[in-house]
């Protein structure tokens, strides 16, 4: 009998070890402190990048005409703050900033009302500010029609935790979502 015990508690232990061993560690890095910004949200008010301090930030760019991947971006962030625990939830807001000049905050409120995650700001500006913006988190974002209208832009998302530090940038729609959520879920308990 006592050899069946030592036996079973050597096995538990060496699965233990090796469970812990293969999951992965979440190493999200300082990366760079992320720059600062003054923008007007959806609702006509002047929004800073600051205002969010003790905020974990996701911060995404965006264009409310765009006919594609700007949709999924925004679904796709949805379904991550979703997949957070509720209690979470209060410490995350998510950023969007608008290349697009076109997106006034008459037209990102309309947007804004598509999406259900509480206090989500879509931030738009002159073309000076957002040149800056995007200059400043690598953002290419240039017209591909002869009319203006539609742009093509590459794919950032940028999280920012509550000191204002960039964490990680996410250049990639297929990146899985449950890490993401793991990732946001690190940096929300930290």
């Amino acid at each position: 009998m006592k050899g069946k015990v030592i036996t079973t508690l050597t096995l538990l232990c060496v699965v233990t070890i090796i469970t812990g061993a293969c999951t992965p560690k979440i190493q999200l890095p300082i990366l760079y402190e992320a720059p600062g910004f003054t923008l007007t949200n959806q609702d006509n008010l002047e929004i800073e990048l600051s205002d969010f301090r003790d905020k974990v930030v996701v911060l995404d760019f965006i264009y409310t005409r765009c006919p594609d991947v700007c949709g999924e971006m925004s679904f796709r962030l949805q379904g991550v703050w979703h997949q957070l625990d509720e209690a979470l939830r209060q410490d995350i807001v998510l950023v969007s900033v608008s290349f697009d000049l076109h997106d006034t905050p008459v037209v990102l409120k309309k947007y804004a009302n598509i999406w259900d995650v509480p206090g989500w700001q879509f931030l738009s500006g002159t073309e000076g500010q957002i040149s800056q913006v995007k200059n400043d988190y690598g953002v290419i974002a240039f017209s591909s029609e002869p009319d203006g209208w539609e742009l093509t832009h590459n794919i950032v998302i940028v999280l920012i935790d509550r000191d204002g530090m960039v964490r990680k940038t996410y250049a990639d729609l297929e990146y899985p979502q449950k890490d993401m959520v793991k990732e946001f879920e690190h940096i929300l308990k930290q």
